[in-house]
């Protein structure tokens, strides 16, 4: 049995049969047929679309991508233009406040100035006033104190205390 065997085994003793491996063949062939058209056509018709869109997926992904850096990069560039502009508007601004600044300090100055030369000419007018009044009493008391003199003739002490009565009378005036 062990001759049998390896010779089964062989091939050596065994003569095929000429019609069972034609029939064996046939169904194979009908079987692969079948199989191509039923089984492997739609699924590699699935596998082949799945692929596509596996591959669409990545490319819509690498655009979405090369959008999303492109959208960062003009973000940063106006971020950047933005932040130029305000620093360019708080200048301006500084330097606005500065110009009106001076120009506030220049007007008051010049208020200033003019009240105190408006106040130098009243004080001066008022000064020339009361000089005027001044000599406007000095004159009424000499003419009044020569007046006096004629009417009667006084002592030296007479005439002293008159002087002294008649500008204590103008000083009440």
């Amino acid at each position: 049995m062990t001759a049998t065997t390896n010779s089964f085994v062989l091939g050596a003793t065994h003569v095929p049969q000429w019609g069972t491996v034609i029939v064996t063949l046939i169904t194979f062939a009908i079987l692969l047929a079948l199989l191509k058209k039923f089984a492997w056509g739609p699924l590699k018709e699935v596998m082949d679309q799945r692929e596509r869109d596996i591959n669409k997926d990545i490319d819509d992904a690498e655009q979405a991508k090369a959008r999303a850096q492109e959208l960062e990069e003009r973000n940063q560039q106006t971020l950047k233009e933005t932040q130029e502009e305000v620093h360019r508007i708080i200048e301006d601004a500084k330097v606005q406040a500065r110009q009106q600044h001076e120009e506030i300090i220049h007007e008051a100055n010049v208020r200033a100035n003019g009240m105190i030369e408006t106040a130098q000419n009243e004080i001066n007018s008022e000064k020339e006033r009361a000089l005027a009044d001044i000599n406007n009493q000095v004159s009424e008391l000499s003419v009044l104190i020569a007046s006096k003199v004629l009417q009667k003739e006084i002592s030296e002490q007479d005439q002293k205390a008159l002087v002294e009565k008649y500008i204590k009378e103008a000083g009440d005036k």
